[in-house]
């Protein structure tokens, strides 16, 4: 039987083309950099200018449109999410401009009425 393994966050930011900081959950910080270049599309050359760093599960930040939260209870949220296929996930990103986290309850462009 295959245990499971322990998940951990990684904040991986950049100033340089998207200028973002995401926060990934997954198994390795080397699953984290090299997912994060596959799914975002980095250069192998711009994965080498990430900055990365062990984010605390249990840090207490405020996501746009859901309130203060933590990474491991968007961990929570994320897999009772029926499309959830498994880890590295993000749980939360800012943009550089910005002094908020988004998620996927974060609403970015506000609908307009149709007649």
């Amino acid at each position: 039987m295959k245990s499971s393994q322990e998940l951990y966050a990684y904040e991986i930011s950049e100033d340089f083309k998207f200028r973002i900081t995401q926060v990934v959950i997954t198994h390795s910080k080397d699953l984290a950099k090299y997912w994060t270049r596959d799914n975002v599309g980095y250069s192998n050359e711009e994965i080498e200018k990430l900055k990365i760093r062990e984010f605390p599960l249990d840090e207490r930040v405020f996501v746009r449109d859901f309130g203060e939260t933590s990474a491991r209870e968007m961990i929570e949220e994320a897999v009772q999410e029926d499309d959830f296929s498994g880890f590295p996930i993000v749980v939360f990103w800012k943009k550089a401009e910005n002094d908020y986290y988004e998620n996927w309850h974060s609403h970015f462009e506000i609908e307009e009425p149709t007649d």
